[in-house]
C-alpha cells in the first residue's frame, strides 16, 4: 500500500472526527503561533534598539565614570582615589589621539521649562559647540550655540523639536524667553525630529545649551568634574584604536595598578548593538522556552488522542490485517495520521503568528519583522512532533492481535 492511499485513508479518519481534531491541535496551533510571534517581536525590537543606537550618532564613543562590570565589587582604595572624567581628559584626548573627529564633555540636568502657561518636563544637555555634530541632528530654525556663546557663558538655548512644538505651538519660538529655575533663557534654534520608539525617552523633548551655561546657571559646578566625554572617530575602523588610547590615558591619569580594574566605563556603538542583540536573543529564548512548553504540551494532547483513536477503532484495524494490510502498512497510517495533524495545525499556527503581531503593533509601537527561516523552523518543528508523539500510538496499533481485534466490540 502506497503513501497516497495511505494518505486518503488518514485523512479521511480524521474528517470523520471535525471536532475531536480541531481540538487536538489547538495547543499545536497555539505552540506554533507564540514562536512566530516572539521570533517576529523578538527581531523588530532588536532592529529598533539598534536603530535607536545609530541615531545617537555616527562612529561615537561614550566614556563616563565608574565600572559597570566592577559594580558592587569596588574596595575601599579604589573608592578613595578620585576617578572623575574632567574637562582636561578632553583637552588631553584631543592632543593624544589624532583620530578622533569631534569631542564633547556633556553634562545634565532634568528641569521644568516654562514659556508663560506652559511647561515641559525636559533633559537639559550641555556641551562644547561640537555636540550638534556628535548626535547627528540639523537645526531647523535660528541656529546652534557658537564658540563664543560657549566661551561667555550665554544664556542661550536650542529645542528639541517636540520641546518647541509643546512651548510654542505654531508660533515661532526663536528669540523667545522661557524660564527654567526662575532664570530666562533666549532660544536661538530648534533641532529636527528624529523617531521615538515606545519605551525609549523621547529625545525630541531634549534642551541643549553651552556647558559653561549649565554648569554656571543650573548645577552650580565649578570642579571640572564632568558627566561623560562623547567622541566621535574620523573612520569606523579607528574605533578600537581610540578606545585603546583613551583607555591608556584614563589609566594613567587615574593612577591605576596594572591589577586593578577600571574605574570608568568605554562603550561604543558596535558594543551596545552587540549588547543589544545579546539581551534580546536573552528575551527570545526565554519566550520560546515558553512556547516549547506549550508545544510540548500539545504534543501530548495529540499522543493521548491518538491512542483513544486506536482504542476506538481495534476492529477496523483487524479487519484491514485480515484482509492484507502489513504491520508496516499500519503503523504508517496512525504515523500519517499524526503528522497531518499536526502540519494542520503547524499551518494555522503560522497563519495565526503572521497576523497576530501586525494586528498588536496596529495599537502600539512595535515593530514586526518576520523571517523565512522561522517559518520553516516552526514548520520543521511541526513534522517532528508529529512522529515523535505519534509513534507510540502508530506502534501501538501495529502490534494489536489480529484475533483480539477482530473480536473486540
Amino acid at each position: 500500500m502506497n503513501i497516497k492511499t495511505l494518505t486518503k485513508i488518514s485523512i479521511k479518519s480524521l474528517m470523520r472526527h471535525k471536532w475531536r481534531s480541531a481540538l487536538t491541535i489547538l495547543g499545536i496551533i497555539v505552540g506554533i503561533a507564540a514562536i512566530i510571534a516572539t521570533l517576529a517581536i523578538g527581531y523588530g525590537a532588536e532592529a529598533k534598539l539598534r536603530k535607536k543606537i545609530l541615531a545617537m550618532g555616527k562612529n561615537f564613543i561614550f566614556i563616563f565614570s565608574g565600572n559597570v562590570a566592577q559594580e558592587g565589587k569596588t574596595n575601599l582604595k579604589q573608592k578613595a582615589r578620585p576617578n572623575f572624567l574632567t574637562k582636561k581628559d578632553v583637552d588631553i584626548f584631543k592632543k593624544q589621539c589624532p583620530q578622533i573627529d569631534k569631542i564633547s564633555s556633556v553634562m545634565f540636568s532634568r528641569d521644568i521649562v516654562s514659556f508663560k502657561k506652559n511647561n515641559i518636563h525636559s533633559d537639559i544637555k550641555g556641551g562644547n559647540p561640537d555636540l550638534l555634530e556628535i548626535i547627528d541632528r540639523k537645526i531647523i530654525k535660528g541656529n546652534f550655540y557658537s564658540q563664543l556663546q560657549y566661551l561667555k557663558s550665554s544664556k542661550v538655548i536650542v529645542l528639541g523639536f517636540k520641546a518647541a512644538k509643546e512651548l510654542f505651538g505654531l508660533s515661532n519660538p526663536i528669540g523667545q524667553p522661557v524660564q527654567i529655575k526662575n532664570i530666562t533663557f533666549k532660544v536661538i534654534g530648534v533641532i529636527d525630529e528624529i523617531k521615538y520608539y515606545e519605551g525609549f525617552e523621547d529625545p525630541n523633548f531634549d534642551i541643549y545649551m553651552p556647558q559653561t551655561t549649565i554648569e554656571k546657571q543650573l548645577l552650580h559646578d565649578t570642579s571640572q568634574n564632568v558627566h561623560v566625554i562623547v567622541i566621535t572617530a574620523k573612520d569606523k575602523a579607528q574605533m578600537p584604536s581610540i578606545v585603546r588610547i583613551v583607555k591608556r590615558i584614563l589609566r594613567f591619569r587615574h593612577r591605576l595598578k596594572d591589577k586593578d580594574p577600571d574605574d570608568f566605563s568605554i562603550i561604543d556603538q558596535q558594543e551596545m548593538v552587540k549588547a543589544a542583540k545579546e539581551s534580546s536573543n536573552i528575551l527570545n529564548l526565554l519566550l520560546l522556552i515558553i512556547a516549547a512548553i506549550s508545544l510540548f504540551v500539545g504534543g501530548i494532547g495529540v499522543m493521548n488522542i491518538m491512542l483513544v483513536s486506536v482504542s476506538e477503532r481495534t476492529q477496523e484495524i483487524g479487519i484491514r490485517m485480515a484482509i492484507g494490510a502489513t504491520t508496516k502498512n499500519i503503523l504508517s497510517q496512525f504515523l500519517i495520521e499524526t503528522i497531518t495533524l499536526c502540519t494542520l495545525g503547524g499551518i494555522m499556527g503560522i497563519i495565526l503568528g503572521i497576523i497576530t503581531p501586525y494586528i498588536i503593533a496596529h495599537f502600539t509601537d512595535w515593530l514586526v519583522i518576520h523571517k523565512l527561516s522561522s517559518i520553516i523552523l516552526s514548520f520543521t518543528i511541526t513534522t517532528i512532533i508529529g512522529l515523535i508523539f505519534g509513534y507510540y500510538p502508530a506502534k501501538k496499533a501495529s502490534k494489536l492481535n489480529i484475533v483480539d481485534a477482530l473480536v473486540n466490540e
